[in-house]
C-alpha cells in the first residue's frame, strides 16, 4: 500500500530537478519517502545501491527501493554493529558496486538515530567507493510529518510541490582519516535542511 501511495505521488506531484550524477546520495532518515518520490520520478532508471535492517522496517524499505526502481537495486542487509568484519564486508561491496556504477544512498543518522546527528556510514563508503558524497535535503509543499516516530518522517501528498536541495560535494580519500569529516557532513547536512526548513 505505501508503494501504491508514493507512486501515486510521483504520478501527481510537481517534482524539481534532482541531479543525475553518480554520488553516495547523503540525506536524513527523515526524507526517505519523499526521496523515494523524487528518485522514481527522475532517477528511477539510473542504478542505485543502499544497506537496510534485517527487520520489517528494513523489509519496508527495501520492497520501496526494489518496487519504485525501473533501473538496477541492490538493497544489502545491515550487519549487527558489533560485527566488524561483516562491516567491512558491507563496505567492500558497496565499493564495488559503486566502481560498477551504481549510486550509492546513505541515511547518516539512520536507522535508530538520534534525529539528525551524523555518524561516518556514508564517509565510509564514499572512501570505499571513490564517489564524492552529495548532501541532500527535501522541501514537500503540502506534507506532514509522523510526528511520532524518531526521525520525524516527510509525507508528502498528492499533487503537491515537491524540490530537492543539493549541498557541495566531498570527496574522500583512499587513507584519508574520517574523524574531522564527520563534522563536515553534520555541517553540510545541517545548512541543506535549513534551507529546506526555512
Amino acid at each position: 500500500m505505501l508503494g501504491w501511495y508514493l507512486r501515486l505521488v510521483a504520478r501527481t506531484a510537481r517534482i524539481g530537478p534532482m541531479t543525475r550524477e553518480q554520488a553516495v546520495l547523503t540525506f536524513w532518515h527523515e526524507y526517505n519517502l519523499a526521496l523515494f518520490v523524487v528518485a522514481s520520478a527522475r532517477r528511477g532508471d539510473l542504478p542505485h545501491a543502499s544497506f537496510t535492517t534485517a527487520t520489517l522496517r528494513g523489509t519496508v524499505i527495501r520492497t520501496l527501493f526494489e518496487s519504485l526502481a525501473r533501473g538496477p537495486v541492490e538493497v544489502l542487509p545491515l550487519p549487527d554493529e558489533r560485527d566488524a568484519a561483516a562491516a567491512r564486508t558491507l563496505s567492500r561491496r558497496l565499493g564495488d558496486l559503486g566502481a560498477s556504477g551504481y549510486s550509492l544512498v546513505v541515511t547518516p543518522d539512520g536507522p535508530w538515530g538520534p534525529y539528525r546527528v551524523a555518524k561516518p556510514g556514508a564517509l565510509i563508503v564514499a572512501r570505499q567507493s571513490g564517489l564524492p558524497i552529495l548532501p541532500l535535503a527535501v522541501r514537500a509543499r503540502p506534507a506532514f510529518r509522523l510526528a511520532r516516530r524518531w526521525d520525524r518522517q516527510l509525507v508528502p501528498l498528492p499533487f503537491s510541490r515537491i524540490s530537492v536541495v543539493a549541498g557541495d560535494t566531498i570527496s574522500v580519500g583512499p587513507r584519508e582519516p574520517l574523524r574531522g569529516l564527520v563534522s563536515w557532513l553534520q555541517r553540510s547536512l545541517d545548512e541543506v535542511t535549513g534551507r529546506t526548513d526555512a
